[in-house]
This record gives C-alpha cells, structure tokens and sequence, in this order.
C-alpha cells in the first residue's frame, strides 16, 4: 500500500545529505566527474584540454544567435564539460537527449560526434523553437514529440534509436516525468553506457531510481544545479588502452 511519506517525496526536493547519505560519489569539477566514471587522468586531460577550444568556438556561437531561451535552461559550465568529455570518452554510437531548449548540450555532443568522426545524437523536445544553436548538422536527429502525448511518442522513437550509449535528460524536472524517462531509457543502455540527468537536485526521482536498482551514482555540484550519472557496467568495459580509444 502507498504510504503518505511516498507520496510526499515525489513533491520535495532532495536535500544535501539526502545525497551524502545515497552511497553516491560527490564532485564538483567534471575532471573528477569523469574520473568516476572509470576514465584514467591522462585520457580526462586530453578531452578537457580539448574543450577549452569547443568552449570558445560556442562562444562565437552564442554571439551570432538570436536564443529563444534565457541563457539558465542551458548547461552550466562543469556540466558542459562533462557533456563534451563523455562523448569524446565514450566514442558513442546512439547518443540520446532530452530537452533541448537553445540547443547547448546538443552543440557540445555534436562538437565531440564529429571529432570522432562517428555518431548520431537524438534530440527529443516538445518545442519547434528548440535547438537554434545548432541549426543543423549531419549527426543530429532532432524529433519535436507531439506535446499532448510526449510520453508515448517518446517510447516509441526509443524503439527506433534501439540501443543507447550516452543518455542525457534535461527535460521536464518534475519526480514522474523524470522517472518516466529514466524507465524507458535504462533498460536499452548498451554495457559501458553512461546513464546521466541534469537537475537531480530538482526531485528524487534519480536518487529514487539509483537505489532502486542498485546503482551507486556520481553527483556533480556545479553553481546552480546537481548532474548526477552511473555508468552501465557488468564486465570491464576498458578493454583497449587509452591512446586507442580517445584519438
């Protein structure tokens, strides 16, 4: 039977010890951040050291956009590092977003899919203004989901995507709407993926969703908001050394 307390939580935000208290590792600086996500300093160096120029070129970006969206809905700048270093890191194949508003997280995986010289980003948004920092590239699917039944035409585009490698909410902050997401998305990670959400301080959907299946996850505090992602491991994943593997 659903107790009171249970659906009290689905109403509050979580508090700092309720993310000491998870199990979960706390970082504040994406170098950390991907450091615990399994990636060896020198291969973290690189993808970072890379971003410094990524950070500039978006930059240059920016000032010849109009944005639809107050510069807040995007990214902040840890989290916009992690976002060009996982994609780097990981060399995905499928990568999948939601919310896209101006279309930073998108520009920053799509930066790091054409240095890889492989890789599809799906976008997923209710809005047609959304991704206008982008305009348009090679390696994006940019799907506007009916906004009367988001939920099962974004189940549906996710049968069509299949396996996911990276995955990124960044949508709806609300407790079921996140936790919807996180169903639909966590069983098709592929092995070695990395299941990531911006906003998790927002409600306690992802800490609800870690502990319930076991998942030890990684928190960064950046200014304003809390990314947290575990990463999908059931053997080892490296596999390959690290010159081969980020190049």
């Amino acid at each position: 039977m659903r107790t009171l307390g249970t659906g009290i939580r689905r109403y509050t935000e979580p508090s700092v010890r309720d993310f000491t208290q998870s199990g979960g590792r706390l970082t504040t600086s994406a170098a950390d951040f991907l450091g615990e996500l399994g990636w060896e300093p020198a291969e973290i160096e690189l993808v970072l050291g890379e971003y410094q120029e990524v950070a500039e070129r978006l930059a240059d970006r920016y000032a010849d956009t109009q944005l639809h969206y107050p510069r807040t809905h995007g990214v902040e700048v840890e989290t916009s590092a992690v976002l060009y270093g996982l994609s780097r890191l990981l060399r995905p194949r499928s990568v999948v977003e939601t919310g896209v508003a101006d279309g930073r997280s998108s520009w920053l995986i799509l930066a790091a899919l054409e240095r890889n010289g492989s890789g599809l980003l799906h976008s997923f948004d209710i809005n047609r203004t959304a991704g206008r920092l982008v305009g348009e590239h090679p390696q994006w699917r940019l799907e506007i989901l009916d906004a009367k039944d988001p939920e099962a035409c974004f189940s549906r585009a996710l049968e069509r995507v299949g396996t996911i490698d990276l995955f990124f909410h960044d949508s709806d902050h609300l407790y079921l709407p996140q936790l919807f997401e996180y169903r639909q998305a966590w069983p098709r990670m592929a092995e070695g993926g990395v299941f990531a959400s911006d906003d998790v301080n927002s409600s306690r959907a992802f800490l609800d969703f870690c502990g319930r299946h076991g998942q030890r996850p990684v928190f960064l505090f950046d200014s304003r908001k809390i990314t947290g992602a575990v990463r999908r491991l059931g053997t080892d994943v490296r596999g390959v050394a690290p010159a081969q593997r980020v190049g």
